[in-house]
C-alpha cells in the first residue's frame, strides 16, 4: 500500500473531486466559496513524474481515460463518487504530518489508473486543466494548477535555503559582540537593537533571486528586505500584520509597497525559486486549487489575479527556519564591518 501525508493524499482527492463534480466554484479572498462563479473542467491532465501523461476527459456522465495517447477505459462519474466519499471520510480523521496508508486511497488510485500519488517536487503544478471559458464557452488552453489543502499540514510557499539569505550591516556606536547562542534569532536581534544598533540592508546572497525580484519590480528587492527585517524584529509571523506595522495606511507609498509584495507572493506560487531567474511571466500557470476541510475544492483562477493575491496576502506567514542548517543569524565581520545574515521563508 502507498503511504503519504494528508497534503499528498489531498492531491488525489482534488483530482477525484473535479472528475465527479465536473469542476468547482471560485473562492474569494477569505477562502470562502463564491457560488456566482463555477469553473467547468473539460480535461484533467495528470503527469506526476513530469513524463508520461494520463488524460481524463469529462464527457457528460462519463470520464474517458487516455494514457500516453492511447484510450484505455471509460468510467461513469457515479462509479467514482462512492469511492471518493469513502476516501475523504477516512482521510479527514488522520492527524499529524506523518505518512500513512489508506485503503480507500489505494482503491481510488486503482479506479483512476494512477500508479503514483503526488506530483514531483520539481514541478510547480500538480495538475493541468482545460476549462470552459466563462464568456466564450470554448476550451481554454491547458493551464497548470497547484493544489493546497486545509486538511494537511500548512504548505511552505517559499522554501528556505542558503540562497534565501539576505545580508545586513550592523550600524551603531561601540563594539559588536558575537551572540552566545546560535538559535533564538529573534531574541538575539532584540538584544542587539536594545544596545542601540540598527541593521541596514546590503544584498541578497543569491544574485539570481535579486534579479528575479527586479524583473517583477525594480524596487521589490528593497521592499522585501525591509519587510523581512521587520518580521525578525516583531512578535508575530503574520505577513499582513507585519506589513501594517511598517507600512501603515496613512503613509502615501504604503499601498504601492504592499502591491509589490503581493506580486512576489503570486510569483512564488507560479514558480519563482531562489536558484532560478524568474522572467516575471508564468509559462502555463493557471492558479490554485484549494481543498477545504468540508470536502469542497475551490478555484483561484488567474483570470482574477487580484483575488488570488489577496488570498495569499491574508493567509501567508513568515517562518524562521534552522539558523545552523541555513547559515544565518550570527554576527560576522567583513573588512572589519559587522554583518549578519537573515533568512526568508514563507508558508501558509
Amino acid at each position: 500500500m502507498i503511504s503519504a501525508n494528508r497534503g499528498e493524499w489531498s492531491e488525489l482527492y482534488a483530482l477525484g473531486y473535479l472528475l465527479v463534480n465536473g469542476g468547482g466554484f471560485s473562492a474569494d479572498e477569505f477562502a470562502k466559496v463564491d457560488k456566482s462563479i463555477f469553473y467547468k473542467v473539460l480535461e484533467v491532465v495528470d503527469n506526476p513524474t513530469g513524463g508520461s501523461e494520463t488524460v481524463y476527459k469529462l464527457e457528460g456522465s462519463e470520464v474517458s481515460i487516455t494514457q500516453n495517447g492511447v484510450g484505455v477505459v471509460r468510467i461513469r462519474k457515479d462509479e467514482i463518487a462512492p469511492s471518493l466519499r469513502a476516501f475523504f471520510e477516512e482521510l479527514v480523521v488522520q492527524s499529524g504530518s506523518r505518512s500513512f496508508p489508506l485503503g480507500t486511497g489505494d482503491a481510488l488510485l486503482k479506479i483512476l489508473l494512477k500508479s503514483r500519488l503526488a506530483a514531483s517536487s520539481a514541478l510547480t503544478q500538480d495538475l493541468h486543466l482545460v476549462l470552459e471559458d466563462l464568456e466564450t464557452k470554448i476550451p481554454t488552453p491547458r493551464r497548470g494548477f497547484s493544489i493546497k489543502s486545509e486538511i494537511g499540514s500548512p504548505a511552505t510557499v517559499f522554501n528556505a535555503s542558503h540562497s534565501t539569505n539576505l545580508t545586513f550591516r550592523i550600524k551603531g556606536e561601540g563594539e559588536v559582540s558575537e551572540f552566545a547562542n546560535v538559535s533564538g534569532v529573534k531574541s538575539n536581534l532584540k538584544g542587539l537593537i536594545s544596545q542601540n544598533f540598527s541593521l541596514e540592508f546590503v544584498e541578497y546572497d543569491n544574485p539570481k533571486l535579486q534579479t528575479s525580484l527586479e524583473n517583477i519590480d525594480s524596487s521589490l528587492p528593497v521592499f522585501l528586505a525591509e519587510l523581512m527585517l521587520a518580521y525578525y524584529q516583531s512578535k508575530t509571523t503574520n505577513l499582513r500584520v507585519v506589513c501594517d506595522s511598517i507600512w501603515p495606511d496613512d503613509q502615501p507609498d504604503s499601498a504601492l509597497k504592499v502591491s509589490k509584495i503581493k506580486k512576489f507572493l503570486s510569483a512564488t506560487s507560479m514558480g519563482l525559486r531562489a536558484n532560478q531567474v524568474w522572467s516575471g511571466y508564468p509559462q502555463d500557470f493557471g492558479g490554485l486549487l484549494l481543498v477545504k476541510k468540508d470536502g469542497d475544492v475551490l478555484f483561484y483562477y488567474l483570470y482574477n489575479l487580484q483575488r488570488f493575491e489577496d488570498y495569499l496576502f491574508k493567509h501567508l506567514r513568515f517562518e524562521t527556519p534552522s539558523a545552523t542548517k541555513h547559515g544565518f543569524g550570527q554576527i560576522y565581520f567583513t573588512n572589519g564591518e559587522p554583518r549578519i545574515k537573515l533568512n526568508l521563508q514563507m508558508r501558509f
